[in-house]
């Protein structure tokens, strides 16, 4: 390299550059600074670097048709830094910061824990999607709620749609609700015959109190598996628990209650 002096001191001429007081610039207005090493020489810096006219850094792509921008925001009141993990993360990690600056690789996958003591109460989240990502979830704090300690469930309102409640829900826990409703439309059903010896059905069965094993809370109904006996088209088999469809027990209470009407009135005629 050539070195050209002006003959004034302090300003070195270098080419179409000149060096004042360690600060580099171009002869020429408008003219980029370019460091080109040759062959696999590197730019390197030994010390900071620092852009303070421009909030731009640019990392261009070898085509040199594009590039990655850090952009400093303008209005900033304060300086602060932000410093990279010493680890690349693993797949599917992202970066986040610890609101110091420092930034570190985090799984952003919602971590799922079994609860199954906490006394706290939980609202079951709903989202309007079935398929693909989601951006928000929605609980209703008043109308649905579980406590994983007592295993109770608690709703509002359970409504069955297609004629047979029994089939969509089964109930081998604590569950509590407002109201259970199932549609009974005429037009889910076929076959339809009337109930015969409802009575002798309804007297056959034994309601008996008992202790729940998994609350210890005292309580009365049916035995599912007596109940099969008498009545197996009420009780139905998940696998590991048989369950009563109190629905169904209705019907048969309606005919109970019909045929001692019945006889009622036979006994009053009698007299």
């Amino acid at each position: 390299m050539r070195r050209i002096s002006t003959g004034v001191q302090g300003r070195p001429i270098l080419g179409k550059y000149f060096s004042v007081d360690n600060v580099l610039s171009t002869l020429e207005t408008n003219t980029d600074i370019r460091l080109e090493p040759s062959g696999s020489g590197k730019v390197v810096a030994d010390a900071d670097i620092r852009i303070s006219s421009g909030n731009r850094l640019e990392i261009i792509s070898d085509s040199s048709s594009n590039s990655v921008n850090l952009v400093a925001p303008s209005g900033m009141s304060a300086n602060f830094d932000l410093t990279l993990p010493s680890t690349d993360g693993a797949n599917g990690t992202v970066l986040s910061t610890d609101g110091s600056g420092n930034l570190v690789f985090v799984d952003v996958a919602v971590e799922v824990n079994n609860q199954t003591a906490d006394t706290a109460t939980y609202y079951p989240t709903m989202s309007t999607s079935t398929t693909g990502g989601i951006t928000d979830l929605s609980v209703s704090s008043s109308k649905l709620s579980f406590q994983p300690s007592s295993g109770t469930l608690t709703a509002t309102d359970i409504s069955a749609t297609d004629g047979d409640f029994s089939n969509n829900v089964t109930v081998t826990n604590d569950f509590s609700a407002g109201s259970i409703t199932e549609t009974s439309s005429i037009a889910l059903k076929t076959d339809i015959t009337p109930i015969e010896n409802a009575l002798d059905s309804i007297a056959a069965l034994a309601g008996v109190s008992y202790t729940r094993r998994s609350t210890g809370r005292r309580e009365s109904g049916l035995i599912a598996e007596e109940v099969e006996k008498i009545l197996p088209e009420i009780v139905s088999d998940t696998g590991e628990y048989k369950s009563i469809s109190y629905s169904r027990l209705t019907a048969y209470l309606t005919e109970a209650v019909k045929s001692l009407k019945q006889e009622i009135e036979e006994l009053k005629g009698n007299k």
